[in-house]
């Protein structure tokens, strides 16, 4: 029989459904996991990891450690819209712009050099953007920037590492940017991105496209 009250997925534990199947995303352990046909058994409630299934499957869930009964302390965002991008603007940038790009991506390199995942997403998701919003050019500036020190920047790893760098360096230049984790099946594909409201900044609106958002930062 469906629950009376409403359930909310564990702190650490995200979900997307991919066609038939679901993935799930566990923060604290740093591992996906697909359930194959599987899309079926749960729906997605109206609030950000409130989800809907009958008492049996919400009992497997449980035990699992997947769900929690009451919604959790820790803020979780809804998943934004993709309808473009911003494209990082050509230089040449002013010294003290390509300066502040290179100490954010060097500052946030070492720290991630050091940190496991799930400290790494607590980290990001405490992040504030100050000021007030900016124009795209400005966001676009910032994310030239970035690219144009980006070949100087040693340790250079993976998505994961760029979009925290990424992410990092835009809220520090006041850019209010989300920390976007997506996944695809057949054969199984995880990708990260950053992106400004609708838009992802970094990369390209064709390839992010492809993957089902399952967690946002």
């Amino acid at each position: 029989m469906p629950q009376d009250n409403p359930v909310f997925l564990a702190p650490h534990i995200h979900l997307a459904r991919c066609h038939d199947d679901l993935v799930v995303l566990d923060v604290r352990a740093d591992d996906y996991a697909l359930l194959v046909d599987a899309a079926t058994l749960v729906r997605f409630g109206a609030r950000p990891g409130e989800i809907l299934a009958d008492d049996d499957v919400l009992g497997e869930l449980r035990a699992l450690d997947l769900i929690a009964d009451t919604s959790p302390d820790v803020p979780r965002f809804a998943i934004p819209d993709l309808t473009g991008e911003i494209a990082s603007a050509a230089g040449p940038f002013p010294l003290p712009c390509l300066a502040r790009a290179a100490f954010d991506s060097l500052v946030s390199t070492a720290a991630f050099a050091k940190t496991p995942f799930a400290a790494l997403v607590e980290t990001a998701g405490r992040r504030r953007a100050a000021g007030g919003p900016l124009a795209e050019e400005q966001i676009a500036r910032a994310a030239g920037a970035f690219q144009a020190v980006h070949p100087w920047i040693p340790f250079e790893g993976d998505c994961l590492q760029r979009g925290y760098r990424l992410h990092h360096h835009l809220r520090r230049a006041g850019v209010p940017a989300r920390w976007v984790f997506g996944v695809r099946t057949w054969p199984f594909l995880a990708h990260c991105w950053v992106q400004v409201g609708d838009r992802v900044v970094g990369d390209t609106r064709e390839r992010v496209s492809s993957f089902t958002p399952i967690m946002v930062v």
